[in-house]
């Protein structure tokens, strides 16, 4: 009995090591590891293939990631150009050459090319994309070829049957003090209407379910911009006709409210390592274009003045910095650019990267293995 007593204790011990073993290889290397690898290792055991399709793997496979983090360089973009959509890696040593080389196309299910879709948002490796309507989304992890559609419920339906709305702001993003992601959609009347009341809905991808929100900022307006995103806040350029005067629409994912900014001049909004940056128009005579980037709604952090010869004036997005401080444009008058400006030469100079033949939306773009289905139906999927 002595003997069987100490062999199965032996064998208790082999186990338990040979599981440590297996915990740190997973917790200390797999994580750090590229996506393509993890991907392949899926196949080693049942229980690695349950253990890396988890929704705790992907977290801690995103945290390890030195790029996850709102303030970290941007060297990958997600790109949309007409139905075609791509990934463009950028390295601040590259000089010159064919850029092109960086842009991958991105392989889609043909029946998807049929839906009209705008960017939404982009955040720890799920793609946001919306038609105008706004009746359903659709979340994209590139990285592992996996989508989702996000139907409206029931009453969702029900109130975009019965309710006259042909404006609607949509916006996507990651609320990491709830640990959710979270689709938001206001539904505003027609232009010219008295009543300035919308109808929101969001959609929380942890709960898998729409709630509703009403909203009135007193003024009838219409958006002029995508959401940008900063400490857990979306921000949507807007003006109000006849004035054209300008506000901020600013959504807290958190406590889900609505606030309304006053702005002085109708400019562009942007988020510039981590924080929430805005472009004038209206410069000192030196400069074609001034940036403001905020540590704070209204409290200016940083300023950098744009020379004339840039020609930043016809820029319409602003994306970056990298790790050498250069920053993404996108110009939307033909020939599309996508071009890279490097504040740190004196002059200032501006690069183009690549050109396009249809009108370019583009995002900041983290790799990640987040699924975008449902907590609930991330194994049955994987």
């Amino acid at each position: 009995m002595g003997d069987k007593d100490s062999n199965s204790e032996k064998k208790q011990v082999i186990e338990q090591q040979i599981y440590h073993f297996d915990d740190l290889i997973i917790q200390e290397i797999l994580t750090r590891l590229p996506i393509k690898s993890i991907l392949r290792f899926k196949s080693v055991s049942k229980q690695w293939y349950s253990t890396l399709s988890s929704s705790e793997f992907a977290n801690a496979h995103l945290i390890k990631s030195p790029l996850a983090y709102p303030s970290a360089p941007v060297n990958t973009l997600f790109i949309k150009s007409g139905t075609n959509y791509y990934l463009f890696s950028y390295d601040d040593d590259q000089i010159s050459g064919n850029f092109e080389d960086n842009l991958v196309k991105l392989d889609v299910d043909r029946g998807f090319e049929k839906f009209d879709l705008e960017l939404t948002g982009s955040c720890n490796g799920l793609v946001c994309l919306t038609p105008s309507s706004g009746k359903y989304f659709f979340l994209w992890n590139p990285a592992t070829r996996k989508m989702h559609k996000y139907e409206p419920d029931f009453y969702v339906k029900r109130i975009d049957a019965e309710t006259t709305i042909r404006h609607v702001i949509c916006g996507f993003w990651y609320a990491s003090s709830v640990d959710d992601y979270k689709f938001v959609r206001l539904l505003k009347r027609s232009l010219g209407t008295d009543d300035t009341n919308c109808i929101g809905h969001i959609f929380s991808l942890r709960e898998n379910k729409w709630t509703r929100f009403d909203f009135d900022c007193g003024h009838d307006f219409l958006v002029t911009q995508n959401a940008m995103l900063t400490n857990e806040r979306l921000y949507w350029p807007a003006f109000i006709p006849p004035t054209n005067s300008i506000i901020i629409l600013s959504f807290d994912l958190v406590v889900e409210r609505f606030d309304v900014v006053k702005l002085e001049r109708r400019d562009n909004l942007g988020v510039m390592g981590g924080c929430l940056s805005k472009c004038d128009s209206d410069s000192p005579s030196k400069d074609d274009k001034l940036m403001h980037i905020y540590e704070s709604p209204g409290v200016i952090m940083k300023s950098i003045g744009f020379p004339k010869g840039l020609r930043l004036g016809m820029a319409s997005q602003m994306i970056g910095f990298t790790r050498a401080g250069k920053f993404f444009v996108t110009r939307d008058f033909e020939p599309r650019m996508l071009g890279v400006v490097d504040t740190g030469t004196k002059p200032m100079q501006y690069t183009t990267l690549l050109k396009f033949n249809e009108m370019i939306e583009i995002a900041r773009y983290v790799p990640s293995l987040v699924s975008p289905f449902p907590f609930e139906e991330e194994l049955s999927t994987a």
